[in-house]
């Protein structure tokens, strides 16, 4: 289904609204029912036009707390509505200031309606792309707190980390692919781990889409749940190097802050972070899962290099462009920075 769809609704749904409203104050104002009926009626049509790119502009914007939303949304239509009235007013009647008059009176009731009408939108899923069902989600400014520690011990096991690194023979090391979607993360991490593999080294890997399927299945893409998505990822990866394996991880994981939460909980030492660099452009030619072109659309929201940022990494371990370089040979450039490191 089409965002398009939804917009043109709730723009249908408001103007109902909003010329009844219209209506009444017109009424009110001129004390002649027929200007009420024309003015209101107009304005139906004109207010209907510029209500759908409102709401088209407004569905791209990174505002995500709700009330912060409906407030700045309610205050920019009060804006253009209050103009478009007044032009309507002059057209008809040759008379602007009966519109500003009208745009006045009805503000008050016009913004109080509008929020309501924002509020229950929010919460509605029509014409939202049902694998994101964010339903435009309620901002989670209290996310669930985790359960209290104070009865939870750490349990101290006769087998060790420090026994698991020499029975393997390794040193477990986290290696963090990030880059944008299409940038070639998930291919290249598997040829590393193929390289591994085959010189007796034991791996795992953990890819995005992998990790959404199972532990992260309750996780939209909003901001705060693309941080859970990465701190989780941190604490499994932790359990991984903890039974010794070396793990070869690819998350587009676009903010600086939560890579840096995943180095804090493997350790700096254990952390090497692989910067697949291939451009957006490039991205977008691929466009290998069709992404780009939904999010362009939007039918898919918080897309990140279109409608949620890419914060680049400050310092990584290495940076690879797969546009300039074929993955055999971007696989071997971080063999060959990472295998000194893993032998025990």
């Amino acid at each position: 289904m089409k965002f398009s769809k939804r917009h043109i609704v709730k723009s249908l749904s408001w103007r109902f609204i909003g010329t009844i409203d219209t209506f009444i104050f017109a009424y009110l104002i001129t004390g002649d029912i027929q200007h009420g009926i024309n003015i209101s009626g107009i304005s139906t049509f004109t207010k209907l036009i510029w209500y759908y790119y409102h709401e088209k502009l407004w569905f791209k914007s990174k505002v995500e707390n709700p009330n912060r939303r409906h407030l700045i949304k309610t205050f920019s239509w009060r804006g253009i509505a209050t103009i478009d009235t007044v032009i309507v007013s002059f057209i008809f009647l040759g008379n602007p200031f009966i519109g500003l008059k009208i745009g006045i009176a009805e503000t008050l009731t016009k913004m109080i309606l509008y929020y309501l009408h924002e509020k229950l939108w929010y919460k509605i899923n029509f014409g939202l792309d049902k694998r994101n069902k964010r339903k435009f989600e309620k901002f989670k400014s209290k996310r669930m707190q985790p359960p209290s520690n104070k009865n939870i011990f750490k349990q101290d096991f006769s087998i060790t980390s420090l026994d698991r690194k020499k029975r393997l023979i390794q040193n477990p090391k986290l290696i963090w692919f990030t880059g944008l979607s299409g940038s070639g993360k998930s291919t290249l991490s598997n040829s590393v781990e193929k390289l591994l593999f085959n010189e007796g080294f034991y791996t795992y890997a953990l890819d995005g889409d992998n990790v959404r399927k199972g532990i992260c299945n309750n996780l939209s893409f909003s901001p705060e749940d693309r941080s859970e998505n990465i701190r989780r990822i941190g604490e499994l990866a932790k359990l991984m190097l903890d039974a010794g394996l070396i793990v070869c991880a690819s998350f587009v994981s676009p903010f600086e802050k939560d890579r840096s939460v995943v180095k804090q909980i493997v350790g700096a030492d254990n952390f090497i972070e692989i910067f697949v660099s291939t451009s957006l452009v490039e991205c977008e030619k691929r466009d290998t899962k069709g992404l780009y072109a939904k999010a362009r659309s939007g039918e898919i929201l918080n897309f990140t290099g279109i409608s949620s940022p890419y914060e680049l990494p400050l310092h990584p371990d290495l940076k690879i462009d797969t546009a300039k370089l074929s993955i055999e040979e971007s696989a071997k450039k971080v063999f060959s920075l990472i295998i000194d490191k893993l032998k025990n």
